[in-house]
């Protein structure tokens, strides 16, 4: 005997249900579907007709896509998730009876996007970067996951992630590693089982100190001047010098 119902199911859709069984030979009595305690569907092969439907809260069972192995529900909302099974009986004269149950979650989606926020949109090496994921609404509340550079971050070392349901936040250091070409891109993805899968990203700068330009002294704008007086008080002795030689007597 295999039960198969999925996991989750997204509100508003159907909720198949399958009871597959084996009786080795022996003819099948009934066969009933319950959702918690309650049964809300039998087949009957000796009934006519060999269906029956039993009204619950909210359970809207399909007929024309229902039979002796399989159920289906339409329109199935949330206040429907809970614990599903079947249970097999088998004809005389043994009337074994095999029941199996399994739960199901019915989502609904996050009523809007994940937003993602930094503190800021550069960091310098060594300093601590704390982001924040948060995503609105939706039942079961989204599964929030960090990723760095397209890694998932449980793998890198000295991560920290604080979980509380419908919001994550991140904090790790800056380091020369995670920055390619001086950018470092950081994502949020919010999941719910395999139907709902949205995220949000956002690249970060590495503060990069700039170099200071180095300008010597600018000299004097007198500075020619005085140099000029200097060489012509420099130059004046050999002006005499050259004067008293002309008027000497012979």
């Amino acid at each position: 005997m295999v039960l198969r119902i999925p996991q989750a199911v997204k509100a508003g859709g159907n909720l198949q249900i399958v009871c597959d069984y084996d009786l080795e030979g022996a003819q099948l009595y009934s066969i009933k579907f319950y959702q918690g305690e309650e049964e809300f569907y039998r087949f009957v092969p000796k009934e006519s007709p060999p269906t029956r439907v039993f009204p619950r809260p909210g359970i809207q069972v399909d007929i024309y896509l229902s039979n002796s192995t399989v159920v289906t529900l339409r329109n199935v909302q949330k206040e429907l998730t809970g614990f599903y099974g079947c249970e097999v009986s088998a004809d005389a004269p043994l009337f074994h009876t095999g029941i199996m149950s399994a739960p199901v979650i019915v989502t609904e989606e996050p009523a809007s996007l994940p937003d993602l926020s930094v503190e800021k949109g550069k960091y310098s090496l060594g300093e601590k970067i704390r982001a924040n994921c948060t995503s609105q609404g939706g039942y079961p509340p989204a599964n929030l996951t960090w990723y760095i550079n397209g890694k998932e971050v449980k793998e890198w070392v000295g991560t920290i992630v604080v979980e509380v349901p419908g919001m994550s936040e991140v904090e790790f250091e800056a380091r020369s590693s995670l920055f390619r070409d001086g950018k470092l891109r950081l994502r949020c993805l919010a999941t719910q089982f395999t139907l709902y899968r949205q995220s949000a990203e956002i690249d970060l700068q590495e503060d990069i100190p700039q170099l200071a330009h180095v300008m010597g002294p600018t000299p004097p704008a007198h500075t020619n001047e005085v140099n000029s007086g200097m060489n012509m008080k420099t130059s004046l002795p050999l002006i005499l010098i050259i004067l008293l030689t002309e008027v000497s007597p012979r």
